[in-house]
């Protein structure tokens, strides 16, 4: 901290960092709810910061060679008094306050190690920057309501699941978005579809991906086959819960709904994964080596 405050730049540096210590407890206070409520997102975040401080530890001597320019110093300061000034003023939505800080540490990058840190560092400066904002689920979110008709997968997993347990003998009926019984119903709603576990486990396929220097066919297969994985596993899931919400009783509801249910499931859902993901690159390592 002493070393910081030595100079003009490390000034500029600690001014930064003071904003971004600021916005970690609406940062954190976003995630850990989530995390209680047994939702995956906040595993997605923790992987993209694992990978980019891997990929930035494992190539810190490059790093250490890069050195800003005065214009790029003088650009990276502006974004950071920038984003200091109007930091105060934008506390009442998460979105400002995430990108006000995603700028700030575009410009502590820029003004310590040039404009072609972002060309060099690509994927951990895209993946940190990905993680300013938390609610990576609301993104993807409007994406899919853009570009499918509405409650879509919704639907489609309230067919399935209903289907599937009107084959082991109870008498489930798929109506719109609800799986009903006799006894009761429960509704599938956006956080049941499985799109935000699917997108999470993906996003660990292509992280995986570059940590195992995948080519791009490969890459594509991972992340192909934890889509479909991850689909797959929220189907006995879906089940679970509305047969613990019809014949089980609030507890269990809440317990297969919640934190340790969710976790059980995102437990057994990335064993098998990571199982076919060494899998599927074992088998394209053998075909590399015997080409």
């Amino acid at each position: 901290m002493k070393a910081l405050a030595s100079d003009r730049h490390g000034r500029f540096v600690l001014l930064g960092l003071a904003v971004g210590l600021a916005y970690f407890p609406a940062w954190l206070g976003y995630l850990i709810p989530r995390i209680f409520q047994g939702k995956v997102g906040w595993f997605l975040i923790l992987c993209m910061l694992l990978v980019a401080g891997a990929e930035l530890w494992n190539r810190r001597a490059v790093l250490t060679k890069l050195q800003a320019s005065e214009e790029d110093r003088l650009l990276g300061h502006l974004l950071i008094v920038a984003g200091a000034v109007l930091f105060p003023f934008c506390r009442f939505a998460l979105w400002p306050q995430a990108f006000l800080w995603m700028t700030i540490l575009a410009g502590i990058a820029c003004s310590t190690w040039g404009a072609s840190v972002f060309r060099q560092f690509w994927v951990p400066t895209s993946l940190i920057g990905l993680t300013t904002y938390p609610r990576i689920g609301f993104i993807s979110r409007f994406i899919w309501d853009f570009v499918t008709p509405y409650q879509f997968l919704e639907i489609r997993m309230a067919e399935v699941s209903a289907a599937a347990m009107r084959a082991i003998g109870f008498p489930a009926v798929q109506q719109g978005v609800y799986i009903t019984f006799p006894e009761g119903a429960v509704e599938v709603g956006w956080g049941c579809n499985g799109l935000d576990m699917a997108l999470s486990v993906a996003a660990t396929g292509f992280i995986m991906g570059i940590l195992y220097k995948q080519k791009p066919a490969q890459m594509a297969m991972l992340i192909a086959v934890a889509v479909v994985i991850s689909l797959a596993f929220n189907i006995p899931r879906l089940m679970l819960v509305t047969i613990a919400h019809v014949y089980w009783g609030e507890w269990w509801f809440n317990f297969w709904h919640g934190f340790w249910g969710g976790q059980i499931f995102v437990g057994i859902l990335l064993t098998v994964y990571y199982y076919t993901m060494m899998a599927l690159i074992e088998r394209s390592k053998q075909r590399s080596l015997s080409s």
